[in-house]
């Protein structure tokens, strides 16, 4: 039996097609990309995230084996002298930079852009309502360079 060029083509094609799906990259994995390239502030200095209470509680709840959920999520930043704590209620975001000092803090959103709010001389801030879905920290106070957190999940 002589085989078609053209039908062996055509069975690739349609094993390629069939494929396609489980080889597609997760939205999400899109999304995290495309955030990794919108950083321009090449002179700022990245804050890790070394604290976040969700995390820990899962991992408590895993060792105890009890659960309980607290209302408030608790995330720290820091990069070098600089921390941003951050506290997540319902209704706000409240923050404090260490060491405190007057500033302003960018709240940059990936589809609600950046809403800006002051940070007073003892360092706090307060954003309401408390932003939710991918978001990240830009910190700008007078003669210092600026500190960016990393992308978090609020």
């Amino acid at each position: 039996m002589i085989r078609d060029w053209h039908d062996d083509q055509q069975l690739l094609a349609d094993l390629h097609d069939a494929l396609r799906d489980q080889y597609a990259v997760p939205a999400r994995f899109l999304e995290i990309g495309k955030a990794a390239f919108t950083w321009h502030d090449v002179d700022a200095e990245l804050a890790e995230l070394v604290h976040d209470s969700a995390v820990a509680d899962v991992n408590a709840a895993l060792a105890s084996t009890r659960a309980g959920a607290t209302a408030v999520r608790t995330l720290s930043f820091s990069v070098g002298p600089t921390t941003i704590e951050v506290e997540l209620t319902p209704d706000a975001l409240r923050g404090q930079v260490i060491p405190p000092r007057a500033g302003e803090i960018d709240i940059q959103h990936r589809e609600d852009g950046t809403r800006t709010v002051p940070v007073d001389d003892d360092g706090w801030f307060v954003v309401r309502p408390c932003p939710a879905g991918f978001v990240r920290l830009r910190l700008r106070r007078e003669d210092d360079q600026p500190v960016i957190t990393v992308w978090t999940t609020l």
